[in-house]
């Protein structure tokens, strides 16, 4: 839930930690700080609200720093105050610690710590950790040795007394050449360059200095300096890790001349369907996942699905269920995150457990996959991210390759798991003899394949239609609430659509099967209410026009989503036309107009699209 970043070299520590930690600010921003060692203490500004304040704070302090740990905030323990802001330190001002995830139990330790004589000066889980190495380093016995190693085992030791989720970053007085980071289920990479090395919560953030990095996993402790990382597991026991070469483009970090990340992100659409495509349709037409090599055997022996996400990977995992269950003919349930490992799943060796993650490291979505995983079922993650903690764990993954998103509000990552989920769902029917859609080549494969290929291009038109979806935002703005109604795909659109509005609006938006309308829906709606249509199924697009003239009939503001060449009702005061496909592919198509009309309704509100109050991107705690 919060951003890391650190720096040892011989350039200015403090600058290049700020400027990576900008690149961050999207894991939290309730408050940001930076540690750098001085000549007697380890020196710690912190500000609340946003790295520009913590800037100013700065000023010229620490200058002349070549090492410095920082970190961006979104408070889980203790309100976002400058007292519990990170970094954190000890009870002499010699260690300093940066801190992603919960310690669950702080309590306890801090309640031992303080019997022992330590003075707590936070409301944070964090601070019992640089309070726990500070115990460690003056229980080393005297001797000679190296002073980073011996300081390594210390924090080691310190870190072994504690449970719960974390990527930690440690700065120590007494041996300044040196960073100390430690992984468990919160993500972290270190960044490797000549002569210097850099750490950060995620790969984005080092990419302006550096494509070469190490991802950490679970367990590893690593001891960084200008010119070597030593990596071990928690005993101290080395391990290797083999660098990993990033090629995306470092522009894909930045704004690109939009005004925000998120419309930016949502121009990406087609380009980011374009590459989850790329290598995996043959000539023939045949879907090919290579990272999956699933057999027949295999597909055979899982009768049921389960699909597992949250927030708008949950609603991309609504339109997967109907894709499933219509084109694989296999009974499927989807399931909140946070509720599927407390709900006794029944998931067993003949369960797929499909996982949707954009970060790959959603703490409730992990934690999910490893009760799966308990119970013998076979995992398979759609995740973004390429070396995150759910592609590394999953049996099976199928990577999205929609590139960085930095938006808080998912945009491009949703339609990158709606064309995988259909790309997953050919690859598996293509196992199934007994399936339409299992012949290459056959109508039914090739009409999904065609229409597939055909999707980049038609988001493309889907966006040059943003004029008039600007302006319909416009005067929706005032509206006083909102519903989304569909059937079918078109429910499953509705609840991504309303979700969008919510995020970054702060309007009140719900998502209903428009059928439930008349049963308690109905009675919210009165002048000022708009109420969004979709109405891409035509096999229950005449149900649909009877709801939304019982919404006209109480004066409601009635936007309709359609096909194009299709005949709005007469009851519409706004229409949004959308391109033709089949109709398991038409949630990819009209969502693109619903994220413009979050956009502009927000922009026209002067909310913080890309920063919404109170929510984070990646959410690495439960």
């Amino acid at each position: 839930m919060c951003g890391i970043t650190g720096y040892i070299g011989s350039r200015p520590a403090v600058a290049i930690a700020l400027t990576n930690l900008k690149r961050l600010e999207y894991r939290g921003y309730d408050s940001s700080g930076v540690a750098f060692p001085n000549r007697t203490h380890i020196r710690v500004v912190r500000a609340t609200g946003r790295i520009a304040n913590l800037e100013r704070e700065l000023a010229d302090a620490g200058a002349d720093a070549t090492v410095a740990i920082a970190h961006t905030r979104w408070a889980t323990h203790g309100r976002p105050t400058e007292a519990n802001a990170h970094p954190q330190r000890d009870c002499t001002g010699r260690v300093a610690v940066v801190h992603n995830g919960i310690i669950e139990n702080y309590a306890e330790l801090r309640h031992q710590l303080s019997s022992e004589g330590h003075r707590f000066t936070s409301e944070t889980d964090t601070e019992v950790l640089a309070h726990l190495i500070e115990a460690s380093l003056a229980a080393l016995p005297n001797g000679a040795g190296d002073p980073v190693v011996r300081a390594a085992d210390a924090i080691r030791r310190a870190v072994g007394r504690v449970t719960g989720s974390y990527a930690i970053a440690v700065l120590l007085q007494d041996t300044p050449d040196a960073i100390y980071v430690a992984r468990k289920d919160s993500p972290l990479v270190v960044g490797l360059g000549e002569g210097e090395n850099f750490l950060a919560s995620d790969i984005p953030a080092v990419m302006r200095y550096t494509r070469r990095v190490i991802l950490l996993n679970d367990g590893d402790f690593a001891t960084i300096t200008p010119d070597i990382v030593t990596v071990t597991d928690i005993t101290g026991a080395p391990v290797l890790r083999e660098p990993l070469d990033v090629t995306w483009d470092d522009a894909a970090a930045e704004k690109g001349g939009y005004p925000h990340f998120m419309l930016k992100e949502i121009h990406e659409g087609p380009r980011t369907v374009r590459d989850t495509l790329r290598g995996r349709i043959a000539e023939s037409g045949e879907i090919v996942l290579p990272d999956l090599n699933f057999t027949s055997a295999q597909w055979a022996g899982l009768q049921r699905i389960a699909i597992v996400a949250c927030g708008t990977a949950y609603n991309a995992g609504m339109v997967g269920k109907r894709m499933f269950e219509q084109m694989l003919r296999r009974p499927t349930e989807v399931s909140i995150a946070s509720e599927f490992r407390y709900s006794d799943p029944l998931v067993d060796e003949g369960t797929l457990v499909v996982l949707i993650s954009q970060s790959g490291e959603t703490a409730d979505t992990l934690a999910a996959m490893r009760e799966a995983r308990a119970r013998g079922a076979t995992t398979l993650a759609i995740v973004n991210v390429v070396g995150s903690t759910l592609a590394r764990d999953a049996d099976f993954v199928m990577l999205t390759q929609a590139g960085p998103e930095i938006g808080v509000a998912s945009t491009k990552a949703y339609l990158a798991q709606l064309t995988a989920l259909a790309l997953l769902c050919l690859y598996l029917a293509q196992l199934d003899p007994s399936q339409p859609l299992a012949e290459v080549g056959g109508a039914a494969h090739r009409e999904l394949v065609a229409a597939l290929q055909a999707l980049p291009a038609q988001l493309e038109s889907c966006l040059e239609r943003e004029p008039e979806v600007a302006a319909l935002a416009s005067s929706m703005a005032n509206c006083t609430g909102f519903f989304f109604l569909g059937r079918g795909y078109d429910h499953a659109s509705s609840l991504e659509a309303a979700l969008k509005l919510k995020e970054i609006s702060y309007l009140h938006a719900e998502a209903y099967a428009a059928g439930e309308l008349k049963h308690g829906p109905l009675a919210l709606v009165e002048p000022g209410v708009a109420v969004i249509g979709f109405c891409t199924q035509p096999a229950t697009n005449d149900k649909m026009v009877s709801n939304l003239k019982e919404v006209k009939a109480r004066d409601g503001f009635v936007v309709t989503v359609l096909r194009e060449g299709d005949l709005a009702p007469d009851c519409a005061d706004g229409v949004i036309p959308i391109p033709n496909t089949v109709d398991a592919l038409m949630p990819v198509l009209s969502m693109v107009p619903m994220q413009l009309l979050a956009y502009y309704v927000a922009h026209a509100r002067s909310c913080d699209i890309d920063q919404p109050r109170n929510l984070a991107k990646s959410v690495t705690v439960e």
